[in-house]
């Protein structure tokens, strides 16, 4: 009998067991198996899967921002027909010290807001400070938290971001999207069977067409968008990654009239060597930044989340 039970309760939660193992040491069980012992092997793990999200539960993961000073660029008009991503070469590092600008190119539509929190354990961390300060200065307003740990772009089979976003646009009548994701993304792209080693130039190229879905999704439903870029990493790989995603999330938002909030001037600066305090004006170096090197303590936290406020807050004026 234990036996039987073992077995059972491995193949029920055999789909968290592939996730971690993908997202950990990015292999997986499914894909070495024929398809159809992978669908007959996996359907119990993906029903209780299902049901359990059906329930509303959600990771139990949370780490726990004074405003930015720096001036965001204008608002531009809104680009109608953007130009696809065609990236032959990879964008080149930026000097010592300099971080692509936060860019403020839309406003939000007067009235009530229904905002949509995305992302992985990043946004897990700020979801809860801001939905606590929108919902005390904006009663009437919806802020929705569906930020899931360990997600991203580059693995879709788990959770796809694209498709869900785009879900949710139509299932709340979104009217802002707020996105800030990245540290589980700087792995090799597989896409149509192929892959795409990162960082080449393959691989930013399908990373930005990603972006594209979701920022396309948006357009078409007239849904604002804020896409949160990353501060400094101290990891090599996931530091790499944080510069060129930056690069394509900043790229991305400028080519589409949407906006894109800078959270290296807040943080610590890519371009810079990995700090984990920061100096505060007048004050004595605060810890912003959590043992793994890639999230923040709660004072860094709280940081990225009155900048994102004050950005929302700036948009929301007439």
């Amino acid at each position: 009998m234990l036996p039987g039970v073992a077995l059972l309760v491995t193949l029920c939660w055999l789909t968290s067991l592939e996730r971690y193992l993908g997202v950990r040491y990015h292999v997986s069980l499914e894909s070495a198996l024929p398809e159809a012992v992978a669908d007959a092997v996996f359907a119990p793990s993906r029903w209780l899967d299902d049901r359990v999200r059906a329930g509303g539960s959600r990771p139990l993961f949370r780490l726990a921002w004074p405003s930015a000073t720096d001036e965001a660029e204008p608002a531009t008009p809104v680009v109608k027909t953007p130009q696809p991503p065609q990236l032959e070469d990879l964008p080149q590092a930026l000097p010592e010290g300099e971080f692509l600008p936060t860019l403020a190119q839309q406003k939000l539509l007067p009235g009530v807001q229904r905002i949509l929190l995305a992302g992985d354990s990043m946004m897990q961390g700020v979801a809860p400070l801001l939905m606590s300060d929108l919902t005390r200065l904006h009663p009437d307003w919806e802020v929705h938290d569906m930020s899931r740990q360990s997600t991203g772009l580059t693995v879709r089979r788990y959770f796809d971001w694209p498709s869900r976003i785009a879900d949710e646009m139509d299932a709340k009548s979104l009217t802002l999207v707020v996105v800030f994701l990245g540290p589980n993304d700087p792995w090799d792209m597989v896409v149509e069977g192929k892959r795409h080693v990162f960082p080449s130039p393959g691989w930013a190229l399908h990373y930005a067409q990603r972006v594209d879905e979701v920022v396309a999704a948006a357009a078409e439903r007239k849904v604002r968008v804020i896409w949160m870029g990353l501060p400094s990493m101290r990891e090599g790989r996931v530091r790499d990654g944080a510069v060129l995603q930056n690069h394509i999330f900043h790229a991305r938002a400028k080519n589409w009239g949407t906006d894109y909030l800078a959270t290296e001037p807040l943080i610590g600066i890519l371009s810079e060597p990995f700090k984990k305090y920061k100096q505060q004006e007048g004050g004595q170096p605060v810890n912003f930044r959590a043992e793994d090197g890639i999230h923040m303590t709660p004072s860094g936290l709280r940081v990225i989340k009155q900048a994102l406020l004050a950005h929302i807050e700036k948009a929301a004026q007439p």
